[in-house]
């Protein structure tokens, strides 16, 4: 009797005969063909049963593979996954499954696995001298990896500080061991950005990993991996189910990252399944970042990691001079809001004569946040979320960043017919643009979503600025990260609040690790480095500890708010989010969750978590879907998941109402 995990939200896995009929048997960890209710579909073998049946059992209809397609440490890792965040086992399974495998191709179609020959190869870097804190970090590392014991690290480098040297020598110190690597980066920008590095050091042993993979590449990119003819895996969270054998390191490199954390089921967080992974399989783990999440530090201060500190740039080079400029000022001053101060014209003229790289940061892009009418007051909203259309100039239209409506840029309001519409706020566009009037002879780009979405461009932007083609580049989020270039000496921030703003307890957090970061991208090179930081909030003490490059006192500042809401990392919090059209028939069964939940202790058996809410989403229109939740808050995950099971599953859920389990969620927005 096997029992099949089956890649859908079900309750499984599920009972099946081998059946006589198949010329091989069936494999554990491998994929079969099953009769599911009317239908036959994929499923994997996940273990084997010798009891007799209550009642006579289906037969599996075919076997699909000889051998497995997932080693018994992936099967206890997607175990754990499904345990952990409340997805059925084999959706968890096919996560971790190239596309094509899901798809029940056979070994036969998979094809011939040599790599293509890559013209873009760089040459090899040259070697230089550790720190001594470098040196330090990378022998703890290397030691651990010589073991066959689980290990963990939080390398927590100040910007500039050469984590990724000490990355690149720990990891040609497994491979001298015999043993494989998987380093993690947060996002394919990233990728893009530090795949040339590491090629420079591994050629023929790298994989890189990412979603602009086509179906097949991917498979190819799995095969090689699975065949042990490529030893080094990078890429983004997906790159950790890779089929590394002699797995001896995961690193997760910028470990804070939100990116890290899936959106969709299963809703799993990379950085906590690394470190599974990690365990089963007795490997190193090593998390860096030059902002480690509040969660992962606390973990080091615990002693439940091995804290490693990188606490200078290398070669002596000094962190660069940040100066916040309050905005209530400079309106006081200038009788105007500015998009630039005068502090950040000044910086930005410096570096341009000098012949030095400028960035510019505003984590909004398009060219207005929204469209105000001046006659009736009426912003212009979209059809479908309660949220503001942003006005992108280059397409002439106006955009929902939630679900892509957009509806073209008219010259009078749509509610009163008024030709009184007018601009409100500022995105990338209009930065870009208005710093073209600054500066009319700069060479000047942008790069965020818009941008990057156009296949190549992400690339060709970042070349053309790291070659000294462009001279002020202006970005989202996207160009806060990771990128050395050591050309740019000014950076600038343009609005410090925006995160601010947004209703969540990680608000603080984000800002704090966003303003540090792209803080970082200055005087990366021989030239010190200036950052103009424009605010409304000068005191706030996100912004001012980051002026500082202030972790620790940002750390001890923040972790006592937490301690004292019992946020995390002192508890866990599960988000049950619940949609549909109608929000009556949302908020119903919203409370009729709780209810039971409630309902659900006695004295003997107390609650093991707190229920907050219902409550409407911050953005509790999305979609057409209105969009109510219920957070629950506790100490011990796997118990708070057993008990809500119990319990949803005895409650009928409407069939137009649609809910998901979001476990320890990065934003609650």
């Amino acid at each position: 009797m096997l029992q099949v995990a089956i890649p859908l939200p079900v309750e499984d896995p599920f009972s099946y005969e081998a059946g006589d009929g198949s010329p091989e048997p069936a494999v554990m960890g491998g994929r079969v063909r099953v009769p599911f209710k009317n239908r036959e579909i994929q499923g994997y073998v996940v273990g084997w049963d010798s009891a007799v049946p209550a009642k006579p059992l289906k037969p599996i209809a075919g076997v699909i593979d000889q051998s497995p397609v997932l080693s018994p440490y992936l099967l206890a890792l997607t175990r754990w996954i499904s345990e952990y965040y409340g997805c059925s086992w084999g959706e968890a399974i096919e996560n971790a499954l190239p596309k094509a495998l899901k798809a029940g191709r056979s070994r036969e179609d998979w094809g011939e696995t040599e790599r293509m020959s890559d013209p873009g190869l760089e040459e090899v870097p040259e070697d230089f001298s550790l720190t001594e804190e470098q040196q330090y970090a990378l022998s703890q590392i290397t030691a651990a990896c010589r073991g066959e014991a689980f290990a963990s690290f939080l390398l927590h480098g100040v910007t500039g500080s050469g984590k990724s040297e000490v990355y690149i020598r720990a990891i040609k110190a497994v491979l001298e061991m015999g043993k494989g690597v998987i380093c993690l980066v947060p996002e394919i920008a990233l990728t893009a950005q530090i795949r040339h590095f590491f090629k420079g050091h591994f050629s023929g042993n790298l994989e890189i990993i990412h979603s602009r993979l086509t179906d097949r590449e991917r498979l190819q990119a799995w095969l090689r991996i699975r065949e042990g003819k490529s030893r080094v895996v990078l890429g983004p969270r997906s790159a950790l189910f890779s089929p590394v054998e002699r797995l001896g390191l995961i690193i997760v490199d910028e470990e804070h990252e939100t990116s890290y954390k899936q959106a969709e089921s299963p809703r799993y967080h990379a950085r906590d399944a690394a470190r599974k992974r990690a365990e089963l399989e007795n490997v190193c783990l090593v998390l860096g970042s030059a902002t480690p999440s509040l969660e992962s530090m606390f973990e080091a201060q615990q002693g439940r990691m091995i804290k490693l500190e990188l606490t200078k740039r290398v070669v002596e080079r000094q962190l660069p001079e940040v100066r916040i400029i309050d905005l209530k000022r400079e309106i006081e001053i200038h009788r105007r809001m500015p998009l630039f101060s005068y502090p950040l014209q000044r910086a930005v003229e410096g570096a341009l004569s000098r012949k030095e790289g400028v960035l510019l940061l505003l984590n909004r892009r398009g060219f207005a946040s929204s469209v105000q009418c001046n006659g009736c007051g009426v912003i212009v909203q979209c059809r479908y979320c309660q949220v503001s259309l942003t006005y992108h100039q280059s397409r002439q239209v106006l955009l929902c960043h939630y679900c892509n409506f957009q509806i073209a840029m008219a010259d009078q309001c749509p509610s009163c017919g008024a030709k009184a519409l007018k601009y409100v706020g500022s995105g990338t566009e209009k930065i870009e643009s208005e710093i073209a009037r600054f500066f009319p002879g700069a060479r000047i780009a942008r790069l965020d979503t818009d941008v990057a979405r156009r296949k190549g461009m992400h690339e060709s932007v970042i070349r053309d600025f790291r070659d000294g083609k462009i001279d002020i580049l202006v970005g989202t989020q996207m160009i806060a990260k990771g990128f050395d270039f050591p050309r740019v000496t000014a950076v600038g921030v343009i609005s410090a609040d925006i995160g601010l703003a947004l209703p969540d307890f990680r608000s603080s957090e984000r800002t704090f690790q966003l303003l540090t970061q792209v803080a970082g991208r200055a005087g990366r090179g021989d030239l010190k480095g200036h950052v103009v930081i424009q605010t409304f909030s000068p005191d706030h003490h996100s912004i001012v500890f980051a002026k500082d490059h202030d972790y620790a006192a940002f750390y001890a500042r923040e972790i006592e708010q937490r301690r004292e809401l019992k946020l995390p990392p002192f508890a866990h919090l599960v988000n049950l989010i619940f949609h549909a059209v109608l929000e009556q028939e949302v908020y119903r069964f919203a409370a009729e969750v709780k209810k039971a939940l409630a309902e659900s202790a006695d004295l003997a058996h107390p609650l093991p978590f707190e229920i907050l809410g219902p409550a409407p989403l911050p953005f509790y229109k999305l979609r057409g879907h209105y969009r109510w939740h219920l957070m629950v808050k506790g100490e011990d995950v796997l118990v708070m998941n057993r008990w809500l099971k119990k319990v949803l599953s005895q409650v009928r859920k409407p069939s137009r109402v649609k809910m998901m389990i979001d476990v320890d969620p990065v934003s609650v927005l």
